[in-house]
């Protein structure tokens, strides 16, 4: 339950102390748009926004329920990919890899993948039937169990690389994932979906959480504390969500988000006040990464270049806000595991 140490927070000494927070991912999920717009596109019998609207519900529930939090969403741009039909896929027996052929991008750039599949059941490698829309891919193996994944779960789960990045178009946060982008009327997504090429790019949304650490030092009492902010709810889940999300809209720098930039600057600039006034954090360090490095979670924008990792701090200078691609903790952190 959030808050669960908030007494913790009146210690005078921790009060006291000179803080920094520092915010990781915790988790992300990943759904293209058009398993929502087009639901029964597949040909199959499931309704894919049904699907994927009941997952963020039981998910927005889960979170309620235990360490409540805002979902920080992306609205991303990545370059088109389909199966290409009308090349069957190929079973090599020496390799164990089947060679499944794809089209990408306006021109319909012809390319291929190579991949072994695993039965956990048979524990071995096997060669699956296979069955191909553009959009879908449907795998049985040996024991006739069947699935179905769209293309890009399906690329994302077999780390396929064509060396394509994913281009953050806009960021918002939200309670209600299941309502907010994913029902269609949001006037950011409408922008992006009218201005980025359909027939060059998909539209991906990404829905994370982030995990958020106080850290506080104490020169005077020779104490050092390390608090996550949901245990503590020093700062509530509302303040904490809207300030990750503008600091993300300023990493980023999408073109999408400049027209309401003084908006959103301001209120950075004023919760950023407020934090050092009275809480005493000076800055905000952040660290975009997931565990096992994945080309649909190597972010750019019009600002940033491609990365898998994203390291930088938010802070005030003269009161105003600056965003530096750097991070004193997360720097080291780095340094240390390389050793």
């Amino acid at each position: 339950m959030r808050g669960i140490y908030s007494e913790f927070i009146d210690n005078e000494v921790y009060k006291e102390s000179e803080k920094d927070w520092y915010v990781e991912l915790s988790r992300t999920d990943m759904y293209w748009y058009d398993l929502l717009i087009n639901p029964t596109d597949s040909g199959y019998s499931f309704d894919t926004r049904n699907l994927i609207v009941e997952y963020l519900k039981n998910l927005k529930k889960e979170i309620e329920e235990n360490l409540e939090k805002r979902f920080i969403y992306f609205i991303c741009s990545r370059k088109k990919v389909r199966f290409n039909t009308n090349k069957k896929p190929q079973y090599n027996p020496i390799t164990k890899k089947v060679k499944i052929h794809l089209l990408i991008g306006r021109e319909k750039k012809k390319a291929s993948a190579k991949i072994k599949f695993y039965d956990v059941v048979t524990n071995r490698f096997s060669n699956p039937t296979i069955e191909l829309t553009d959009k879908y891919i449907t795998l049985t193996n040996d024991s006739n169990n069947k699935i179905t994944m769209s293309i890009h779960d399906f690329l994302s789960r077999t780390d396929v690389s064509f060396g394509h990045s994913t281009q953050v178009q806009y960021v918002g946060y939200t309670e209600n994932p299941h309502t907010r982008p994913t029902n269609g009327s949001h006037s950011g997504l409408n922008e992006i979906l009218h201005e980025v090429s359909n027939e060059e790019y998909d539209t991906l949304l990404f829905f994370n959480l982030f995990k958020v650490t106080s850290r506080a030092k104490n020169a005077t009492a020779m104490l050092n504390f390390i608090l996550p902010n949901s245990m503590t709810n020093e700062i509530g889940a509302e303040i904490e969500g809207k300030l990750i999300e503008k600091c993300f809209i300023f990493y980023f720098d999408s073109i999408y988000q400049t027209k309401n930039r003084d908006k959103e600057m301001g209120e950075l600039k004023n919760n950023l006040i407020k934090l050092s006034n009275e809480n005493k954090i000076s800055s905000i360090q952040f660290c975009y990464e997931l565990e096992s490095p994945n080309d649909y979670w190597k972010f750019f924008s019009s600002k940033i270049s491609p990365k898998h990792r994203h390291v930088f701090t938010v802070s005030l200078s003269t009161s105003i806000p600056i965003v530096e691609e750097k991070s004193e903790i997360f720097s080291s952190l780095m340094e240390s595991s390389l050793k």
